[in-house]
């Protein structure tokens, strides 16, 4: 199959899977009215597959069916292949302008990079590396929409996953079958699944060697979105089913979030990727670095975030006249550094990407790890000051944006004297401040700030792990030969 247009998506969304909604069993994602228009977005999305002014640049051709395949399942050999990479990656995020953070391609590109390391996989058994050799080719031919999940639910962090009151608390294996796994439990946290063809659940998180009750949580898989006992419960929607103007972006970008339940759910032999080897499980948790491909895909929506955000907070500086104070001047700079930032960590990952280090273990090429670890840890707390110099010089403005109904009643008059900018009527300026307050402060904007907070796991944690990871030797060295050479007296005047 060549990559699907946006009515095939469409259509392989309308299954018997089982998403729950608000208290409903939901029938149809691509008709119900909370997630329709995300539905649709996503469509728009694979449609551009097909637009002769994209097509070209978003696909490649299959190395086994000849036919256009989406890029974000190549596996890169070479700096220009990360560089196509990143211009379909850039088509895409400049479309939903930054706004979806799980796009089809952020999975696909987890799942193409776990292709490259298969044989870490396969070390003690060549099964579980030809099983996700096979499953890259079925997903890309195919061309799918994935979920993942990787955590387990918030119960009691304090405590081993087998000592919780119910060890099948988080997924752990039931019982083995001729046919596959049962297993039962819940992983979090699977963004985007209404909208998903595949889940895909490999082992993320350390397990304890030779503990016997930990071995049952080591399974890493794959399974459709469509199986038999496998539930999602969602959050409550963003789209309140306003009319966009009024609701611009969680009307049509809320890729929603849901908990991936197993009911004793059958997992085939073939879609199992690791199984009963906790050794491996936590070997492969250091050596599978996933993020050194997929955090392409996020520098790249990071960018089309901020250039949008931008673009926002200029034309609230210029629709109310506030451009003319140094204060103002000076913070949205500060976004414009921000921006400049994020594509300098992009492409110093690009120009310092090598080969993996030892053939026999992975294949292609891989973006350099340092500018990745560096920007995971900054962005964050840089996203936020974004959202509060938006906040700040929006001000009370933010809070002031009547409806369309009300710009079309009686009240009209005054609305279009009082509501005018420095430069626009005030329509538009009304129609501005609401794209802002959707952007930063509905339930929408929320979940964008606390998304680019956690998507990437704590960033306590994750500056503490560099702290003991840090080949610290460079730092030390420069030391240690400025105090030689001042023992030497090379420096006495």
């Amino acid at each position: 199959m060549a990559v699907r247009t946006g009515e095939q998506f469409l259509q392989g969304l309308r299954d018997n899977r089982e998403i729950w909604l608000e208290g409903q069993q939901v029938q149809d994602v691509t008709t119900h009215p909370k997630l329709a228009r995300m539905a649709q977005t996503l469509a728009g999305i694979y449609d551009l597959q097909h637009n002769p002014e994209f097509h070209d640049r978003l696909v490649f051709t299959s190395p086994t069916s000849g036919e256009p395949v989406a890029l974000s399942y190549l596996v890169p050999e070479t700096q220009e292949d990360l560089l196509r990479r990143r211009t379909a990656l850039e088509i895409v995020a400049k479309s939903c302008h930054g706004m979806l953070g799980r796009t089809p391609e952020y999975v696909n590109i987890q799942v193409t990079a776990t292709r490259q390391l298969a044989s870490i996989f396969g070390l003690k058994n060549q099964r579980y590396a030809d099983n996700i050799r096979a499953y890259h080719e079925y997903v890309r031919e195919h061309n799918l929409s994935i979920t993942h999940t990787f955590g387990h639910p918030q119960v009691n962090r304090a405590v081993p996953l087998a000592e919780l009151p119910d060890p099948y608390t988080a997924v752990g294996v039931v019982e083995e079958r001729a046919e596959g796994v049962i297993v039962r439990g819940a992983k979090l946290l699977a963004t985007l699944a209404p909208f998903c063809d595949e889940l895909f659940a490999p082992v993320y998180r350390p397990l304890r060697p030779g503990v016997e009750e930990d071995r049952k949580y080591c399974i890493g898989f794959a399974i459709p979105v469509a199986t038999k006992g496998l539930k999602f419960i969602c959050r409550p929607s963003h789209d309140t089913g306003r009319p966009l103007i009024e609701h611009p972006l969680s009307g049509q970008y809320d890729e929603m979030d849901a908990m991936a339940i197993f009911d004793d759910v059958l997992v085939p032999w073939e879609r199992v990727f690791m199984y009963d080897d906790v050794e491996l499980s936590n070997l492969t948790l250091q050596k599978v670095t996933l993020w050194r491909q997929y955090m392409q895909q996020v520098a790249v929506k990071n960018i089309a975030k901020l250039e949008f955000i931008l673009g926002v907070v200029h034309g609230i500086t210029e629709a109310v006249g506030i451009g003319v104070y140094s204060h103002v001047q000076e913070k949205t700079s500060e976004v414009i550094d921000t921006i400049e930032t994020a594509r300098s960590y992009l492409r110093a990952a690009e120009a310092d990407a090598e080969r993996w280090p030892d053939p026999d273990e992975g294949e292609g090429i891989w973006p350099a790890a340092e500018p990745w670890m560096a920007m995971r840890h900054w962005y964050p707390d840089a996203y936020s000051r974004v959202v509060a110099i938006l906040e700040q010089l929006a001000a009370s403005g933010l809070m002031l944006t009547p409806t369309e109904e009300d710009m079309a009643g009686p009240m009209a008059p005054s609305i279009n004297k009082y509501y005018q900018g420095a430069t626009i009527a005030a329509q538009e300026r009304v129609r501005l401040f609401r794209l802002a307050w959707d952007l930063i402060g509905t339930e929408f904007g929320s979940r964008q700030t606390l998304y680019e907070r956690f998507f990437n796991g704590d960033v306590v944690q994750l500056r503490q792990r560099r702290y003991a990871s840090y080949d610290y030797s460079k730092a030390a060295d420069s030391v240690r030969s400025f105090m030689a050479e001042l023992n030497e007296g090379r420096r006495d005047e």
